[in-house]
């Protein structure tokens, strides 16, 4: 619920539009498949992603580009 309520779903979209794939899928090189779980326990951090065994908390969209930038 704290994902929920500190914009968890504004996050997932920016994913799928930046990414160009849904939940489930994994984009054309192989490198990020996006999977929605119901619960990681980083509450105080929401919302949050995790990539590898890394967490990302605190996360705005302008975050998340920041993360994926620095892996390309």
């Amino acid at each position: 619920i704290s994902c929920m309520l500190r914009g968890a779903y504004d996050i997932l979209n920016h994913l799928e539009k930046k990414l160009n794939i849904g939940v489930g899928q994994t984009t054309d090189d192989g490198k990020f498949t996006l999977k929605e779980f119901e619960c990681l326990g980083a509450c105080i951090g929401a919302p949050m992603m995790q990539l590898n065994k890394d967490y990302h908390e605190n996360l705005t969209t302008e975050r998340v580009d920041s993360i994926l930038d620095q892996l390309s």
